[in-house]
């Protein structure tokens, strides 16, 4: 059976994992609203660079958990 604090546990995980997924496909929307209205091929670099930076650690750190790669034996 699960207790209740496992269940409010895994519903905020579930929430962060949603809020995760939604910040993602708002810097897509971004990027592409971006890459379709600039002509300047360094602008694009300077500007979408540094949201594929960020996108790839949100989707590393939040859904392929790579901290947990570093914790011991057990510690899952």
């Amino acid at each position: 059976m699960v207790s209740a604090s496992q269940r409010a546990a895994e519903q905020r995980s579930h929430n962060l994992g949603l809020r995760m997924a939604a910040l993602l496909a708002v810097l897509t929307i971004v990027e592409y609203i971006v890459a379709v209205s600039v002509d300047s091929s360094q602008a694009l670099v300077l500007f979408l660079a540094p949201v594929a930076v960020v996108k790839a650690w949100v989707i590393i750190v939040y859904f392929m958990h790579v901290s947990k790669v570093w914790r011991g034996e057990g510690s899952h």
